[in-house]
């Protein structure tokens, strides 16, 4: 058994962003985003839950009860936070597009319509996030979806004794082309470690 504390990471900090759709993905996991990603400002310290459901059902026999193997039937690949920001970037996703303007030039008095179709509003995604364990130690991390539209968003409670909260999901789409449905860059040397079972598999060359 080989234990490795050195290998912890803690998300100290970051931010998720978007972009319109069809932003190219960034060079790296350091170089800060262009001016197309907005970020979506504070979150609660519960920070950002990542989840990747995939769904499978098991061939049925007649001759025996164990599957002789699965059929992949859906894949799910989220992202959510509750935005503590009350800014138009964040709103906007919130109810499905809506978007802000001056009622007259010069007025400081805004409007917006909240409409009565839902339609799509897809985005490309970032999440970055850096674990600084020391001085000269730093690691970034961040994933890249550049497909998504909200899937969810949670009750919005409005009270003296607390600050405004949106919550929002976030799922992926399927990829416009190719099979890449999110890409994870990292300066992070901890990734290229050897994964247990990561041997190809080869024939024993033994019959039956």
């Amino acid at each position: 058994m080989a234990l490795r504390p050195t290998l912890v990471r803690v998300p100290g900090t970051g931010e998720l962003s978007l972009a319109p759709p069809g932003t190219p993905e960034p060079p790296d996991s350091t170089t800060a985003l262009p001016a197309a990603w907005t970020g979506l400002g504070l979150s609660t310290e519960d920070g950002v839950t990542i989840k990747r459901a995939v769904e499978k059902s098991g061939t049925t026999h007649w001759q025996q009860i164990t599957p002789a193997r699965y059929i992949y039937t859906s894949q799910e690949l989220t992202v959510a936070s509750v935005f503590q920001e009350s800014k138009g970037a964040v709103l906007s996703v919130y109810f499905g597009g809506m978007v802000f303007t001056e009622t007259a030039t010069g007025s400081k008095k805004y409007r917006a319509e909240i409409s009565a179709v839902p339609k799509g509003d897809e985005r490309a995604l970032c999440v970055d996030w850096t674990d600084q364990i020391s001085a000269t130690e730093i690691y970034h991390h961040r994933l890249y979806v550049p497909r998504v539209e909200v899937s969810e968003t949670a009750d919005a409670q409005w009270t003296r004794t607390q600050e405004a909260r949106w919550g929002l999901t976030f799922a992926a789409l399927s990829p416009a082309s190719g099979t890449t449905l999110a890409v994870w860059l990292t300066d992070d040397p901890a990734v290229l470690l050897a994964t247990p079972g990561g041997g190809s598999l080869v024939a024993s060359g033994k019959s039956d």
